[in-house]
């Protein structure tokens, strides 16, 4: 695929935030980070959800867990360079670029939500999403 996907980021949601602050041991370097992403499309909107949870552990302890949804307003002449078959495919390429950018809002909410404790010492380590995603996102339009 040789075009351009145009879209437009449209909104982030943070739907989950918990800290457990009393469980994080200053002492100890090494924490855990597990990342799950996953994708949603609105026909009727145009619009691709990519929502993507980060649990934060240390020793087997959650210490900080957040979820965040963020939506993408994708043109309607590229859903329909998209579309095959009464469906939308969005190739893996897109969907590495997609996450990313929630992946970013993800490390500006742990930062904000944590000013003044000691999990803002946290900083969310980059992550390729190219490694996880390797298959296209089909949704029915």
């Amino acid at each position: 695929m040789d075009q351009q996907i145009l879209y437009k980021y449209i909104k982030i949601e943070t739907e989950q935030f918990a800290t457990f602050e009393e469980s994080f041991n200053d002492s100890v370097e090494e924490l855990h980070f597990q990342t799950e992403v996953m994708f949603g499309y609105a026909k009727e909107h145009g619009v691709l959800c990519n929502k993507i949870m980060v649990n934060i552990s240390q020793m087997s302890t959650t210490i900080l867990k957040v979820v965040v949804a963020s939506y993408f307003e994708i043109a309607k002449e590229s859903i329909e360079m998209l579309s095959e078959n009464n469906k939308v495919v969005f190739p893996p390429n897109f969907l590495v670029q997609i996450a990313s950018l929630n992946y970013g809002s993800i490390r500006g909410v742990i930062h904000a939500k944590t000013v003044n404790t000691k999990l803002n010492r946290i900083i969310l380590p980059p992550f390729y999403f190219g490694n996880m995603i390797d298959k296209s996102f089909v949704a029915e339009l």
